[in-house]
């Protein structure tokens, strides 16, 4: 029997789950997010014209998606490491308020509690244990998320947001280079958006190749361009948290077409003169699972198949020589 037994002994195949924001879309495919870019520009209330000139892809930003409340005190402990962490790299901060179910936070908007929940609510469920959305929740460069404001590392919370902000996006941008500009329409809350990016982004490929091997097909990055409406500092003062002036408050959010520049109808703002316009690529690849047979080597104490039968066989010899 144990002889028969062996024969039919076979290596387990090996299974990993990844870190960061990867979904599975369909079966057999794995799907793996987040963005880039973070190019900005501060036009006052709209009727300043601005422009970035062309950027080389190594000098953008991290972007640091933060999803905050006005009434939610160990939020500012998050945003506190948020910004501790931008004084030593460049970080672009976008603040997302909450406004399904909420009432006493006037700056949460439909379209960015509809954006945090697309991308980033399915992995805010896991980490929290059910809800797409729960203050306090930094995601960097839309792959690496933390739930809380608690350290979950041996550090404190800057030491957790500034491993993620310096892995950096696992998109392999090469030299790429990318422009935005706002030409006001003559009204204040009207304007022309105009930007560019270098072709070569539509072919960019992982840097970390987990899943491009024998066994995935690795399809080309799909990008698409979105841009933030950005009020820098907007008072609240029956915020019950006490900060009274929040920054980097997302006030619209769009995605930009390909073929022509965009024309843009901002919000009216909450006060001050501090619009300022933020441009990310959205990117999205798949890696599509295929038939294959790998032969995986196996080290450590995990024998093969066919050691596993010699090494049974030699026990049953074993055995019978002692009954002798």
């Amino acid at each position: 029997m144990l002889v028969l037994f062996s024969g039919f002994v076979q290596a387990s195949p090996i299974t990993f789950s990844t870190v960061g924001l990867s979904v599975i879309s369909e079966p057999g495919a794995i799907e793996k997010t987040g963005s880039v870019g973070g190019l900005a520009i501060n036009i006052g209330i709209g009727n300043l014209s601005n422009s970035t000139g062309e950027i080389s892809s190594e000098e953008w930003p991290v972007i640091a998606e933060v999803y905050t409340a006005t009434w939610c005190e160990n939020c500012l402990d998050s945003e506190d490491a948020v910004s501790e962490i931008s004084t030593t790299r460049e970080v672009e901060i976008l603040h997302y308020h909450r406004e399904y179910s909420e009432i006493r936070d006037p700056f949460g908007t439909e379209v960015g509690d509809d954006r945090w929940i697309a991308r980033f609510g399915p992995t805010n469920v896991r980490a929290t244990g059910g809800l797409e959305r729960l203050p306090p929740a930094v995601v960097f460069n839309g792959e690496w998320l933390h739930s809380g404001s608690v350290a979950k590392g041996n550090g404190n919370l800057s030491d957790d947001y500034a491993l993620s902000a310096d892995i950096g996006s696992t998109l392999s941008l090469g030299d790429i280079s990318a422009s935005l500009s706002w030409t006001p329409n003559g009204d204040e809350l009207n304007g022309t958006v105009d930007w560019s990016v270098s072709e070569e982004i539509h072919s960019m490929t992982m840097k970390y190749d987990i899943w491009d091997d024998s066994c995935s097909d690795q399809d080309s990055a799909s990008i698409t361009p979105i841009l933030y409406v950005v009020e820098e500092i907007a008072r609240d003062e029956n915020g019950s948290n006490g900060l009274e002036f929040y920054p980097h408050v997302i006030r619209d959010i769009h995605e930009l077409p390909w073929d022509s520049p965009a024309n843009i109808t901002l919000p009216e703002i909450w006060d001050g003169e501090d619009f300022r316009l933020v441009l990310v690529f959205d990117w999205e690849m798949k890696f599509i699972s295929t038939e294959c047979v790998e032969e995986i080597p196996v080290s450590g104490f995990l024998p093969t198949s066919g050691v596993v039968s010699i090494l049974l066989i030699l026990s049953l010899a074993s055995i019978v020589i002692r009954k002798k």
